[in-house]
């Protein structure tokens, strides 16, 4: 090894080429003075951009004259430690993805573009040694410096300290910055910046404690003391119980002897709907600060989670998907609830999986993670029958309450009353007069599914998708779900011109529409994307419905998940069919999974809860085991059709995707890799096949679908795939990915 000092510096940037650039230090400076984990602004290319410094070397292989020098060192402290940096690599390495975008992908956003580390800052005056000594008519000609000053002394004197004042304390009591910068001049008294966090900062919270803790009942005991043992070493730990049965409790018990061992606790949920609710439980048990993760925050109250979190300030870090790159300083638990939600998959950029990468996270730090769900995914149960994850089990719901009775009603040959039947109706109206709540939970939002022409079968399809536009009223518009695109609703055919238009199929606005007139004196409260804008407007929605002030709720998954509301006895689900059939091999899994969820929000409380469930397959299989025997009775049937099809969790799956603006391109491009790509026996390629949705926003899809038993051949076969795109001559209009561990195939 060379005795030479290093000379380089090792950055990484957020770029499409999968290698860290080498630079000189700026004029003036060594190599040394750039920390490992700290942000420079360099030179690329005509730009000047954010990079990460990951390592110095004593030599390059680009000669030293064709080297650029760093413009400029932005941090003086590392952001990222070696943790965090070897973090990066790893996720670099298994999803297949550019260094610099995986590293830079770590840091929240306003400081991936170069923004100063304290999100919130206060200049502070204190009175230097100096000023102190100084005659108290020293600057009698300087009237306004005198006072000043002899403000700052008897602060000094009367904190029996140096104490500093804010400077938006000093400007109130008459004083001005011209002053203190005067002063400041002259070496009189000294300025100071400090991070702080307004009381209207949205991600830090302070906890106000609560000792009245609840009982545990015998099964929530156990799980308690199974978690206890587990503490201060790795272990993965599946914490399955039915909706209902106390789960959070258990994860509060958890965090409390986390708490008490000085360590910090890291809980992630899948959807900024869940974060009012759960939020409110920590912050009435804990007494300590709570930063907040979540998609409603904007990117400076991020930054000011993102930092309490690292320096130890932040005890708590509650969050959505992105909240698993959370620095901290000595953590002590991570929980994962509802692991088997998709939303902890990212589906662009680098399309990584938060629960996997919280097992990585916790296997180098020797901490324990609890995957807490109702219904875990299929590749956790193998995870857990192949003996790398414990396993507690809760089968009772919490105190009296009772698992709901579930009804399918067949609605084939039937009359429905704007997708209700009559027996639908009927059960809604019996629960309104006891005085309890009822859900319609309809997965599809806006008023109709399509707007057609009777007399000769137009449609409103989208122009940049594979898909029909759904209608929406106030205001009223066709959208895409897919893009978003919108455009006015039509007058008259645009293909014949008849006025004769229709609307066809149910949206959550059309069956809040229908119960008000079923309903007139009752309240509906609908919760789906369109009615919950805005940071507050979730939290909103969820209160009124705590507060009684909503007699039938009608929502998307936005309510299906996680929340408890007590009065709610009745859940009535509209569409399930379409799941059931879908061409995604994961779609009854999800389906089940979703109905098994919905289901658990009736009857939380003393009374026993009800769901209907409206079909037109009220014979099939799984919808008859589920029924019978819950989502734990249909695991062992969805498992044996996977390993019929050999598909995940029995085999390892990846993705190749491609797209351009141009229609073939993308199969073109894939056939033409393929072609050229060595004969692999450890894995079978399937494609390359157009997505089921071949045209989105304006681009067209295709995929090559890899699968093998081993995932080191899944990898080195990736590797390959990679380096062929990356030594090809790509067209500019052409756009490519790697999906590893795919959770949406089509």
């Amino acid at each position: 090894m060379s005795s030479n000092p290093a000379r380089i510096i090792q950055v990484v940037i957020a770029s499409p080429l999968r290698q860290f650039f080498d630079y000189l230090p700026a004029e003036g400076k060594l190599a040394k003075d750039y920390l490992v984990g700290s942000r420079v602004q360099v030179p690329f290319g005509r730009r000047n951009i954010t990079g990460i410094v990951i390592g110095h070397s004593d030599s390059s292989a680009i000669a030293a004259n064709k080297l650029k020098a760093i413009l400029s060192s932005l941090d003086s402290v590392a952001l990222l430690d070696q943790e965090m940096l070897t973090l990066g690599r790893w996720m670099s390495q298994y999803y297949h993805h550019p260094l610099g975008d995986a590293i830079l992908n770590l840091l929240p956003t306003k400081l991936r573009k170069g923004g100063a580390y304290d999100a919130y800052t206060q200049q502070y005056w204190q009175i230097s040694q100096h000023g102190l000594g100084l005659d108290d008519q020293a600057l009698s000609r300087a009237p306004k410096q005198q006072s000043l000053l002899n403000r700052l002394r008897q602060q000094a004197l009367d904190e029996h300290s140096h104490a500093a004042i804010p400077e938006q304390q000093i400007t109130a009591e008459g004083h001005s910055r011209t002053t203190a910068l005067a002063l400041a001049k002259k070496a009189l008294i000294l300025q100071s910046s400090r991070g702080y966090y307004p009381r209207d900062c949205q991600s830090l919270l302070q906890g106000e404690g609560n000792d009245v803790l609840p009982t545990l009942n015998t099964e929530q005991r156990n799980a308690d003391q199974l978690i206890e043992q587990q503490l201060n070493h790795f272990a993965t730990v599946l914490l399955e119980g039915i909706t209902g049965s106390g789960k959070t409790e258990v994860y509060l018990r958890a965090i409390a002897k986390v708490l008490t061992q000085q360590h910090q606790a890291l809980v992630l949920v899948p959807e900024i709907g869940l974060t009012p609710q759960t939020i409110q439980r920590f912050v009435a048990r804990f007494k300590v600060p709570i930063a907040i993760f979540h998609s409603g925050l904007n990117d400076r109250e991020r930054l000011a989670a993102w930092t309490a979190s690292k320096e130890g300030r932040a005890r708590i870090i509650i969050g959505t998907r992105s909240a698993i790159f959370t620095p901290t300083q000595n953590l002590g638990i991570i929980i994962i609830d509802e692991e088997h939600d998709n939303s902890y998959k990212q589906q662009d950029g680098i399309r990584y999986s938060a629960r996997d990468i919280a097992i990585i996270l916790a296997q180098k730090q020797k901490l324990p993670v609890i995957l807490g769900s109702a219904t875990p995914s299929l590749e956790t149960y193998a995870n857990v029958n192949a003996n790398k994850y414990r396993h507690v089990v809760l089968q009772q719901r919490a105190g009296n309450a009772q698992p709901p009775a579930i009804e399918l009603v067949d609605i084939r040959r039937q009359a429905l009353h704007q997708g209700l039947s009559d027996q639908a109706i009927s059960a809604i109206n019996s629960t309104l007069a006891e005085g309890k709540q009822a859900m319609v939970f309809i997965n599809r939002r806006g008023f109709a599914q399509l707007l057609m022409c009777h007399d000769c079968g137009w449609q409103a399809q989208c122009s940049q998708c594979d898909a029909r536009l759904t209608l929406h009223q106030r205001p009223a518009t066709l959208r895409c779900h897919h893009c978003d695109f919108r455009s006015a609703v039509p007058s008259h055919c645009p293909q014949c011109q008849s006025k004769n238009l229709m609307d066809v199929g149910q949206g959550t606005q059309r069956s809040a529409e229908a119960l008000s007139d079923l309903f007139p004196q009752h309240t509906i409260l609908r919760v789906d994307r369109d009615s919950t804008q805005g940071k507050q407007a979730m939290g909103a929605q969820i209160e009124r419905i705590n507060r009684g002030q909503a007699a039938i709720l009608v929502g998307t998954q936005m309510l299906a998940k996680g929340h408890h509301f007590a009065a709610l006895s009745l859940v009535l689900v509209l569409d399930v069919d379409q799941g059931l059939y879908s061409p995604d091999f994961r779609s009854a899994e999800k389906t089940l999974q979703l109905l098994t969820q919905v289901a658990g929000r009736a009857g939380r409380s003393d009374t026993l809860g009800r769901v209907l469930i409206q079909t037109h397959l009220p014979d099939h299989p799984l919808l008859i085991n589920w029924q019978q025997h819950s989502y734990q009775g249909v695991k062992a049937t969805l498992m044996a059709e996977r390993e019929l099809y050999s598909l995940p969790p029995i085999t390892h799956m990846a993705i190749l995707r491609a797209d351009s603006t141009k229609p073939q391109q993308a199969m073109q491009v894939l056939s033409q890799l393929l072609r050229d790509h060595p004969a692999n026996n450890h894995c079978q390629i399937l494609g390359p096949l157009a997505n089921i949705m071949e045209k989105r926003a304006g681009r067209h899809r295709a995929q090559l679908i890899i699968k093998s038993p081993q995932r080191k051949a899944l990898h080195n076969t990736i590797e390959q795939f990679v380096q062929q795109f990356e030594a090809a001559k790509l067209p500019s209009s052409l756009r490519w990915s790697v999906d590893i561990d795919p959770q949406d195939v089509i």
